[in-house]
């Protein structure tokens, strides 16, 4: 196995490229243990048991890492590995063991998701949101299913005092629906409300 380049990622880290192909971060540490140098072949064996003893290994703890601080879904996780050229095997390896540890549950993000969502976007724009992160229709159907979803009315009537004025309800009418359709409102019940707040003004 041919050794094609050694590329710099960052101050700690390089890509090695074994046939011309991207095959994994290394560090320093790894290079100079393994003996690798560009134009040089290097055995499968000893690519094989480094991969065994260190790729996986820190693979896992990348993920690890990723969600100490901050649920996340399997497209994060998996487009985290991707970007520190991890291969599929690793990667779908490593998120088997986040699953089987109950570090990573898609249900749970979306419900997270939501939640923290509801205040400022309506259902359709978050529910195109999750799916945008592959997450499947089925658990976001589920996790809009159990998760406390605000009264849909009263979130558009606190974005819209908070927001407009009367006069720009009045006047702006049109630009006002596509803001609130853009996040994810139902067009029939900003419009009520809309009125609502304007008929409430003239009392």
């Amino acid at each position: 196995m041919l050794v094609t380049d050694i590329r710099k990622i960052d101050d700690k880290r390089y890509c090695l490229y074994i046939d011309y192909e991207p095959y994994a971060s290394v560090y320093p540490s790894d290079i100079r243990r393994l003996h690798l140098k560009t134009g040089e072949e290097v055995g499968e064996p000893v690519l094989a048991q480094f991969r065994q003893e260190y790729l996986y290994k820190r693979a896992l703890n990348k993920a690890v890492n990723s969600i100490k601080f901050s649920d996340k879904c399997e497209y994060d996780i998996r487009q985290k590995l991707r970007d520190l050229y991890y291969d599929e095997e690793i990667i779908e390896s490593t998120l088997a063991k986040l699953r089987s540890y109950g570090y990573v549950d898609d249900l749970r993000y979306a419900c997270g998701y939501i939640h923290r969502h509801t205040a400022k976007k309506g259902a359709r724009v978050i529910s195109y949101e999750l799916a945008m992160k592959h997450i499947s229709q089925e658990i976001i159907e589920q996790a809009l299913e159990d998760t406390d979803m605000p009264d849909e009315m009263e979130t558009i009537r606190r974005i819209l005092i908070r927001r407009y004025s009367i006069a720009d309800l009045t006047d702006k009418r049109q630009k006002v629906l596509a803001y609130m359709s853009g996040k994810g409102f139902n067009h029939r019940k900003v419009a009520e409300c809309m009125r609502e707040l304007i008929s409430g003004s003239d009392e």
